[in-house]
């Protein structure tokens, strides 16, 4: 798309919107560039890229108003080139919009190995930006660590743990672990003692005592005991938007789930199943049971977390988080994407990236509990192998939301559990959403489903449940009729 499309584009958005978008900054600049214009590129850089207009008044509609177009492309220029580290190669020009010029600078997304791009004058810590709303913020200490990080390999993982020592950690799962080495790492280890087995492999630390974070994570008793937030919290929720119910129930299910990682991970598991459904199926001579989400896709996806999380001081604060909703499983993880790729390309083929590399070589040789499995293969394969599983079991695609602080996995699923009903009420939250909104006029499914931000479907199953208790009827008698509309018992 040419700039001058794009910013037809944008104002157009921008007028609907009342207000500036995420991706686009619009300014007057009447009486010269505006001082914020190294700030504009310096946020868009760091984030998706986006489109700064000079030359449209928001206060007047969004409309045009005179100025000098060609001294404010210049500005733009010098703002890019000059004014931030490292510099920004945008594509700056006049363009006519509504028979008036405007200047324009289509910014980039810088790549990850090149940021955070920061305003020269006010340096990294205060001089970074992103785009939030229809505004720039300061990034972060944290969202800047996050970036940096990106340029190197961390050695977070590989940090002792103060007060530890060979004593914290399980002897037999430690003896599995140097057993497993000696019989496939070849002769490297033939000739050597447990405790230069440990230290070569990252468990302990290369002096002193301590055990390291990810031999504390792989093969601890107890690492909460030094680590007391990494762990997992499991919880599900009782409405599609996690408000409470009717009665104040806010969760039906809240536990921490901690331990090693191979303990968290199977007791993520356990408290799943005591929150979903499972059919079974006849298979041959056999039964087999077929879970709301596969059993593999979900250790894969608490595994990634945990594997890939990031355990910097300043994200050691925050667990990985399990949350289960009626129509969803979200997995989220302290830390964004590590390294130059990309969501999407990581369910299409195995890609390795990896911002913890003590861990996952440990978990690639320390076993799940009760199996001979290792806990990760660590060869990039883990959402290719959610993706696979989603697939087969007929559930729609994995989908991925991430940032700079936290990255979250979303199973979803093909059928919506029924919400619970509240004891005093016998009624869901999302039923009596449906009777609020019939309570002032009749309304259609579709109309209920687009304000709701539901399917028409689910809509349907509501009212139906409602119809059953007497609380609504139909305005006519073509109920399977797009254009049918309801309204309240009474009204």
């Amino acid at each position: 798309m040419v700039l001058v499309d794009s910013v037809a584009d944008a104002v157009r958005q921008a007028r609907e919107a009342g207000t500036d978008l995420h991706h686009c900054e619009i300014k007057t600049a009447a009486a010269g560039p505006p001082k914020t214009l190294a700030e504009s590129v310096s946020a868009f850089a760091n984030g998706d890229g986006g489109l700064i207009v000079l030359g449209v008044e928001e206060r007047a509609g969004f409309a045009v108003v005179a100025v000098d177009a060609p001294r404010l492309a210049q500005a733009l220029a010098t703002a890019c080139s000059d004014q931030v580290e490292p510099a920004v190669r945008a594509e700056i020009s006049v363009v006519l919009f509504d028979g008036q010029p405007v200047a324009v600078a289509a910014i980039p997304a810088m790549e990850r190995a090149k940021k955070p791009c920061y305003v020269k004058t006010q340096g990294l810590e205060r001089g970074s930006y992103i785009r939030s709303h229809d505004g720039d913020r300061h990034l972060s200490t944290y969202e800047i660590h996050s970036l940096l990080t990106g340029r190197g390999q961390p050695k977070d993982d590989s940090a002792p743990v103060e007060g530890t020592s060979v004593a914290v950690l399980l002897e037999r799962e430690v003896a599995a672990y140097v057993r497993r080495l000696r019989d496939t790492r070849g002769p490297v280890f033939a000739d050597t003692n447990d405790e230069q087995v440990l230290r070569m492999t990252g468990v302990l630390a290369p002096e002193g005592p301590e055990v390291t974070i990810a031999g504390l994570l792989a093969l601890g008793r107890f690492p909460q005991q030094y680590l007391p937030q990494m762990n997992v919290t499991f919880v599900a929720f009782p409405s599609l938007d996690a408000r409470p119910m009717a009665d104040g129930t806010r969760f039906l299910d809240n536990i921490p789930v901690d331990g090693p990682i191979p303990q968290m991970v199977e007791g993520t598991w356990a408290a799943l199943t005591r929150n979903i459904r499972r059919r079974g199926v006849v298979a041959g001579l056999g039964r087999e049971d077929i879970w709301e989400y596969p059993p593999r896709a979900v250790r894969e996806l608490v595994t990634n977390a945990l594997m890939h999380r990031d355990y910097h001081p300043l994200a050691q604060g925050s667990q990985v988080r399990v949350e289960l909703y009626p129509d969803r499983l979200e997995i989220t993880n302290p830390g964004g994407l590590f390294g130059a790729i990309n969501a999407e390309a990581l369910q299409r083929s195995p890609i390795t990236s990896t911002r913890n590399s003590v861990l996952a070589r440990l978990l690639e040789d320390v076993a799940l509990p009760h199996s001979e499995h290792a806990v990760a293969e660590n060869r990039g394969t883990g959402l290719f192998v959610v993706a696979g599983e989603l697939e087969r079991d007929g559930l729609a695609p994995l989908e991925i939301r991430t940032d700079l602080l936290s990255f979250t996995a979303i199973m979803r699923q093909g059928t919506p559990r029924a919400e619970p009903t509240a004891p005093e009420t016998g009624m869901t939250p999302r039923l009596r959403q449906v009777l609020d909104l019939l309570a002032s006029h009749a309304r259609s499914a579709r109309e209920l489903a687009d304000t709701l931000g539901i399917t028409r479907s689910a809509v349907q199953q509501h009212l139906r449940r409602l119809e059953a208790a007497g609380l609504v009827v139909p305005t006519t008698s073509a109920r399977r009729s797009r254009e049918t509309r309801w309204q309240r018992t009474g009204s």
